[in-house]
């Protein structure tokens, strides 16, 4: 139970960093891109720009690529692992990771899924 809680705190903490660390970067996109950060410039996302600079180089097709080979394993893990463990809005996870961050989608996944595995570990343990 101890390496459960463990592992809960560091998806909690992963969860965390991952959407200010990813989103940081997207203020700074914005800013590059529109002068200033608002909402409005925030609503008015350069996609073209965004995905021109992320194949701009060698190294940035590099981490695209990487990347992208991650998230349709995450995909492929989340769809089994939802599915399996009954999580309720396991799809939500999927979406979050388009909407917000990969960073932030697959760490809140993986700490709901410790949290489940954590209750049913308490059912079978319980006398």
């Amino acid at each position: 139970m101890f390496w459960n809680r463990v592992r809960q705190g560091i998806y909690a903490a992963l969860t965390i960093v991952g959407f200010i660390w990813t989103n940081y970067y997207l203020v700074q996109f914005t800013v590059a891109t529109k002068g200033e950060f608002t909402a409005a410039n925030l609503l008015n996302f350069d996609v073209a720009a965004f995905i021109e600079q992320v194949w701009a180089n060698p190294a940035s097709s590099f981490v695209a690529v990487d990347l992208t080979m991650a998230l349709v394993l995450a995909i492929t893990f989340m769809v089994a692992e939802g599915r399996r463990l009954k999580l309720r809005l396991w799809g939500l996870y999927i979406a979050l990771m388009f909407l917000i961050s990969f960073a932030f989608g697959f760490c809140l996944f993986m700490f709901v899924r410790e949290r489940k595995l954590a209750a049913a570990l308490e059912l079978v343990a319980a006398p």
